[in-house]
């Protein structure tokens, strides 16, 4: 990543119509082989309370039918001259919403999207949101919908995958709801974007599509899950999303990170889908998916500035990391550049850790010398552990490993840390939000 994003970003093509090599097929001896029933596997469902969080959200799919408050049963019916074929195919029955696509169900946008088959469900609607295609037009006016959509959160489902094998893939994904024009430059998370040709993975994908605050090039980890079967079982899949970081979760256990986070409101798509990037469908039908639940939850202690920049007093200027010496330095860089942004994370115990929006690198000491370096420290590690001491309306800065003060005393460019004293101007910060 650079380390201010370019003036102009590439303009992608959609994921899920990227050719990408399906390897891995299941063979159709497999397919017609019993599935043993494996309920004892099933991960658990989560309690609604959750420890430090607020439910913001709750989905458990009671009924016979989707809650119309929050759900829309169709897929960006906008962009279609055939919205009848936009349509979702599913049921609602002992608490499970299965989704479903058919030997017969049509292409729901065969002018744009070839022979993609599509059902799907989302808790946003409007005209223009999520143009994948930019050669696609704004096909007719659909009325506004806001189910659900917002910022920030730790976001849960508990689901068991199609078990179909073939072309095709089951996706929960979020995409930004700030830009309304034409242009719809949003970003989007795969939250799960899962190839019925590899049932044991979890693929997450992500970008930003123009919006210059979350990735400028795509992210894609296609990994195989720690434990079970995905396809024979229920398993919650948890993402904590907040200004700076995307934290997975596969059963309630850290799986992936992305150091880097969409600072826009975000609505939800959940749907089940062949013939797109994850290539052309076999003829075994129905292909369907299950969600036991889908849950959003807001973190009590509330969300900090997405990233601030470090400005001295003495100097006015700016901690940063632009000539990548393995040393923090100081200078007057510009604001838009992520090398002078920095994010703060508390530790467990009540610490504050910095760092980096370019590399996703710590601020740290050691006693080996008086300079403050950066690198990937573990959020255990004492060296990126800091104080934040108030005095006279700056913030001094104490490290938890030398016990010393961050400070520019000699004009060196380099940060240092020492024993400062809280009347020095050069041991004394402020912090500013990032542009």
């Amino acid at each position: 990543m650079a380390a201010h994003p370019p003036g102009t970003a590439p303009t992608p093509s959609r994921l899920r119509r990227a050719a990408l090599a399906v390897a891995g097929l299941v063979t159709a001896a497999a397919l017609a082989a019993p599935v043993t029933a494996a309920q004892a596997a099933d991960f658990p469902p989560n309690p609604t309370t959750k420890s430090g969080y607020t439910l913001d959200f709750d989905e458990e799919f009671d009924g016979t039918t989707l809650n119309s408050a929050k759900w829309l049963d169709s897929y960006l019916p906008h962009w279609t001259s055939t919205p009848a074929n936009a349509k979702a195919r599913y049921t609602v029955a002992d608490g499970v919403l299965t989704e479903r696509l058919d030997a017969d169900t049509p292409a729901w946008n065969a002018q744009y999207d070839g022979t993609v088959k599509i059902s799907s469900i989302q808790s946003y609607e409007k005209d223009w949101w999520h143009r994948f295609n930019s050669s696609m037009p704004n096909d007719h006016h659909e009325p506004d919908f806001n189910g659900y959509s917002t910022k920030y959160g730790y976001f849960e489902i508990r689901a068991k995958n199609s078990n179909v094998g073939g072309g095709g893939h089951q996706a929960m994904w979020l995409v930004g709801t700030d830009d309304t024009t034409s242009a719809n430059a949003n970003s989007e998370i795969d939250m799960i974007e899962t190839f019925f040709s590899k049932p044991n993975n979890w693929r997450i994908a992500a970008y930003g599509w123009s919006d210059p605050n979350f990735l400028s090039s795509w992210y894609l980890s296609d990994a195989a899950v720690p434990s079970g079967s995905p396809t024979t079982e229920y398993h919650v899949y948890g993402m904590d999303w907040t200004p700076t970081q995307l934290n997975f979760y596969y059963d309630n256990q850290l799986y992936k990170t992305i150091n880097d986070a969409p600072n826009s409101p975000m609505g939800m798509i959940l749907g089940l889908y062949t013939d797109a990037g994850s290539g052309v469908h076999n003829d075994t039908w129905p292909k369907t998916w299950n969600v036991d639940y889908i849950r959003v939850f807001k973190n009590n202690a509330g969300y900090p500035e997405p990233y601030q920049r470090i400005k001295n007093h003495q100097t006015g200027q700016y901690l940063n990391i632009e000539n990548k010496t393995g040393n923090v330095q100081y200078g007057n860089v510009p604001a838009t550049y992520w090398s002078s942004q920095w994010s703060k994370e508390t530790t467990g115990d009540g610490y504050t850790r910095y760092r980096n929006r370019w590399t996703g690198e710590y601020m740290n000491t050691t006693t080996a010398d008086a300079v403050v370096h950066y690198g990937s420290l573990p959020a255990t590690d004492a060296r990126s552990q800091w104080t934040e001491e108030a005095v006279s309306g700056y913030t001094r800065l104490k490290n938890r490993s030398t016990g010393t003060y961050a400070h520019t005393e000699n004009l060196t460019g380099n940060l240092q840390h020492g024993a400062a004293p809280s009347t020095w101007w050069t041991g004394q910060w402020t912090f500013e939000p990032a542009s």
